[in-house]
């Protein structure tokens, strides 16, 4: 058999409890079975991530291992370094919310097979300040429930952790005054969060089904201070996923391509899990800023 092709494996052997390790074996069989040589790229904190793009013109793609966070940090590296390779994602996180917006199965035999059968797709990229971001930038209560959560009980607990603290975090819920600047929705205003999707969901709750992924816009949902008031009803409509057709008085949803937050104070946000910059942040999309492969 002639190989002809490369593409470079970058895991995180504790994302989702260290599953990955389990089945890298699977990963190299498939491959194999495609003509490729896989070279490995394995993450720990002694790392020099940097190293990962030598020699990267030899490859065809990189195939990223692990949950949001380990897909924005490698995207971020790719981008703020102008090096434009295709990526494949391999969900060995918690959440995996946006390998889950691409359908991409928990199978890995699977995953690799609908990566390695497919074309690359051009989607739409998140740019807030110096930093990208792949499927959500937030602020406010989403953000702090996501920063605030132990890393220990997100790897024994799952998704339940996020769903614990938030239940704590709910009680301590408090007002930003923050200033909104966009073409389509500009106002000053207090928040209790702001939620900025590339892509649709945010702890796999599909709160932006409305969002395409190479459409050129976010999709924004602000909270208002009263949601709590709203929220049982909001709850009904979230099952039947009908929210952002309902006019709520505690919940602005609208398009934009561009988004600028001006806060009282210098709030942080949270950008696909991670800390991200605090405010004032400009978010832009970049129309079909990175290319994927396994997008059906």
């Amino acid at each position: 058999m002639k190989v002809d092709k490369r593409a470079k494996l970058i895991y995180n052997p504790v994302s989702g409890g260290g599953k990955i390790l389990k089945d890298l074996d699977k990963i190299f069989k498939v491959y194999q079975e495609f003509g490729y040589v896989i070279d490995i790229f394995r993450i720990s904190k002694d790392c020099i991530k940097e190293d990962v793009l030598k020699d990267i013109e030899l490859y065809d793609h990189f195939l990223i291992s692990g949950g949001d966070g380990t897909i924005n940090s490698f995207v971020n590296l790719l981008k703020q370094n102008n090096k434009d390779i295709p990526i494949g994602i391999l969900p060995a996180g918690t959440a995996n919310d946006f390998a889950n917006v691409i359908e991409m199965p928990r199978d890995i035999e699977e995953a690799c097979r609908k990566i390695l059968t497919s074309k690359e797709k051009a989607i739409d990229l998140g740019r807030i300040n110096d930093s990208f971001f792949i499927n959500i930038a937030s602020l406010g209560i989403f953000s702090t429930i996501s920063q605030t959560t132990d890393r220990t009980l997100i790897k024994t607990m799952g998704k339940l952790a996020y769903v614990l603290n938030g239940i704590k975090e709910m009680t301590k819920i408090k007002k930003i005054k923050v200033m909104l600047e966009s073409e389509q929705y500009s106002t000053i205003t207090d928040v209790i969060s702001i939620l900025v999707f590339n892509g649709r969901s945010a702890g796999n709750f599909p709160l932006a089904y409305n969002a395409l992924l190479d459409d050129g816009y976010f999709d924004v949902l602000v909270l208002k201070p009263d949601f709590i008031g709203d929220f049982p009803e909001m709850s009904t409509a979230l099952i039947t996923k009908t929210h952002l057709e309902k006019k709520f008085h505690s919940v602005k949803y609208f398009k934009t391509k561009y988004l600028k937050i001006v806060g009282v104070d210098n709030y942080m946000t949270d950008i696909d899990g991670e800390t991200g910059p605090s405010l004032p942040v400009e978010i832009e999309c970049i129309h079909k800023g990175l290319k994927v492969l396994g997008i059906n």
